[in-house]
């Protein structure tokens, strides 16, 4: 089966964007723990994990940028199979950094509340 090409007589339209979103879930997915483990740092030290948020914004464009490919690839006849890769890991990258994210909430939630006790203890211990 021949590939359609476009009016620039270079690759099929999409293909880019299916090897964008391919890319990026590949990012998402293998550098999660790294980001991960700044985020929580950050968390340690008394700031935020927003880090996360934004890797899992990363995820989410990967999935749009892959579909949005493979859409297009379809359409033009040319092979999808750079676009059904990204997707799927994508939405792997996407529920695992979900779980990161969660798991890095409620770890910021108990940093949280233990700072709040440990205030307390130190107040006490000034008082004696």
């Amino acid at each position: 089966m021949s590939e359609t090409l476009d009016t620039n007589g270079g690759a099929p339209q999409g293909k880019g964007q299916a090897l964008t979103g391919f890319i990026l879930a590949l990012v998402a997915l293998v550098l999660a723990p790294i980001i991960a483990g700044i985020a929580a740092t950050m968390i340690v030290t008394g700031g935020s994990g927003w880090l996360m948020y934004v890797w899992d914004v990363l995820a989410v464009v990967s999935i749009i940028l892959s579909g949005m490919g493979m859409s297009k690839l379809g359409k033009t006849g040319g092979k999808k199979g750079l676009g059904i890769a990204g997707l799927i890991i994508g939405i792997v990258a996407l529920v695992w950094c979900i779980m990161l994210t969660l798991g890095l909430s409620v770890a910021d939630a108990g940093m949280d509340a233990a700072g709040g006790d440990l205030q307390e203890l130190r107040n006490e211990l000034d008082n004696m």
